[in-house]
C-alpha cells in the first residue's frame, strides 16, 4: 500500500565523515517522530536531491522493520516532512 501523508515530522540526524562509512561527508536520518511515535531508520535506500526556487530539497528513502518511508529536508526553510509511507 502506498499513502501519501506530506506532513511535518521531527528527525534526529548523524553526520557521516569517516572514510570507513558507505556515505561519506552526509547528514542522514537516524529516527523521526511521526504522529507520536519514534521511528529508527534501519536501513538508508536512496538519498537524490532536486532544486527548488533558490534552495535545495534532499529526499531520503527510508526503512523501518517492514514499512518505507520518503523523509524531506528542505534548505529554503529547513523543515523535514514525511511525505510518502509504503507498508504492507
Amino acid at each position: 500500500m502506498h499513502e501519501i501523508i506530506a506532513e511535518p515530522i521531527e528527525v534526529l540526524v548523524g553526520f557521516c565523515n569517516s572514510a570507513n562509512n558507505k556515505i561519506k561527508d552526509k547528514v542522514v536520518p537516524l529516527f523521526f517522530k511521526w504522529r507520536n511515535h519514534r521511528y529508527k531508520v534501519d536501513k538508508i535506500n536512496l538519498i537524490h536531491k532536486q532544486k527548488e526556487g533558490r534552495g535545495i530539497i534532499y529526499y531520503f528513502n527510508v526503512s523501518h522493520k517492514t514499512n518505507y518511508f520518503k523523509l524531506s529536508f528542505s534548505t529554503i526553510d529547513l523543515k523535514w516532512r514525511l511525505e510518502e509511507l509504503y507498508y504492507s
